[in-house]
């Protein structure tokens, strides 16, 4: 039976929340997700302070920060430039800001997203519920309203099917009281800074223009004794590009995410990784051949999007393993 969260204040006196959002070459959907903030409830005893990081050399998005401000008036907006290219680095540019400014909880949400306006209220709730150092909440596909070609329709409908198995295995952990298991996203993000003032924390600004340095985060924090959580009721849309709704996609961002993984893993413990290795190159080609005999008409679009990120996840495995790296923000989509 799904556990409900009550909304009622636990005696907290007035917080500061830092609303932190990271961003590169999307300006248009930046102003999306920025006019999604302005529609957001917010909490009783709680001032917000938003942080905007653009990731590139010079600044370029000054008309639409300060169109936000208008829509926004009672909030202060932090605008600033992070001339290292490199999501870790923007995080950390966002998250140093958050502690400099003295506020006692930050938020990430990315710029390709929108937030439901009851949000931020559901991530403090669960925050609150439990005193959690870093609480997440799902990211779900929003629907698409424009023109796509069949096979574009069905990568859409076997990312949502896959999307949404994800979340109800969440739930379902969740549900169990087990949600300190669930890997945590900048995608939908609450932490608590006093947890990164005392230990120091921050993401990995080695792994360049890969990704990963979410999950990473999440696994260091929780290894330094971080109480870790997830909401369901805390919903975020990522706004998905014609550009994303291609099988190449699907595959390149399993290669990439797989490829940081192994380094990672490789470097934590050698041994264990490459005793490890046949097993789990096995077992993606098995995953693959089931993959390439359920391709339609059995699943439709689920079996195409779960291919090409399987061959993607063997060739990810492979490149770990001989040390090359991955570039995966070095390229942007969306607009």
């Amino acid at each position: 039976m799904t556990t409900r969260i009550s909304l009622k204040s636990k005696g907290y006196g007035r917080r500061s929340i830092c609303l932190a959002t990271v961003t590169r070459n999307r300006p248009v959907m930046l102003r999306n997700l920025l006019l999604s903030y302005a529609n957001l409830r917010v909490p009783a005893g709680v001032t917000l302070h938003f942080v905007i990081v653009e990731n590139n050399h010079r600044a370029s998005l000054t008309d639409i920060v300060r169109a936000f401000q208008r829509q926004v008036p009672r909030w202060n907006i932090q605008y600033v430039v992070e001339p290292v290219l490199g999501i870790a680095s923007a995080r950390n540019r966002a998250l140093q800001c958050a502690l400099d400014g003295g506020h006692d909880l930050m938020t990430f949400a990315d710029d390709d997203e929108v937030v439901d306006e009851n949000w931020l209220t559901y991530l403090l709730a669960e925050r609150d519920r439990l005193d959690l150092d870093i609480v997440g909440s799902p990211v779900r596909l929003a629907p698409y309203h424009g023109r796509l070609t069949f096979l574009q329709r069905a990568i859409w409908s076997g990312a949502n099917r896959i999307r949404t198995n994800a979340e109800m295995r969440c739930l379902k952990i969740w549900d169990e009281g087990q949600a300190d298991q669930i890997k945590i996203a900048t995608g939908s993000w609450m932490g608590n800074l006093d947890f990164f003032r005392r230990t120091g924390l921050r993401f990995d600004s080695t792994l360049g223009l890969s990704g990963g340095e979410d999950w990473r985060l999440w696994a260091e924090a929780k290894a330094l004794g971080a109480r870790t959580g997830w909401t369901p009721y805390a919903i975020v849309y990522e706004i998905v590009p014609t550009a994303r709704l291609s099988l190449r996609y699907y595959y390149r961002r399993t290669k990439d995410h797989n490829t940081t993984r192994v380094q990672e893993q490789l470097r934590r413990h050698p041994l264990r990784t490459l005793i490890r290795f046949p097993g789990s190159l096995l077992g993606r080609l098995l995953k693959l051949c089931i993959g390439l005999c359920s391709i339609p008409p059995i699943t439709g679009g689920t079996a195409l999007v779960s291919t090409a990120s399987n061959l993607g996840g063997i060739v990810g495995l492979l490149q770990g393993c001989v040390g090359k790296k991955s570039a995966h923000y070095r390229k942007i989509s969306g607009y």
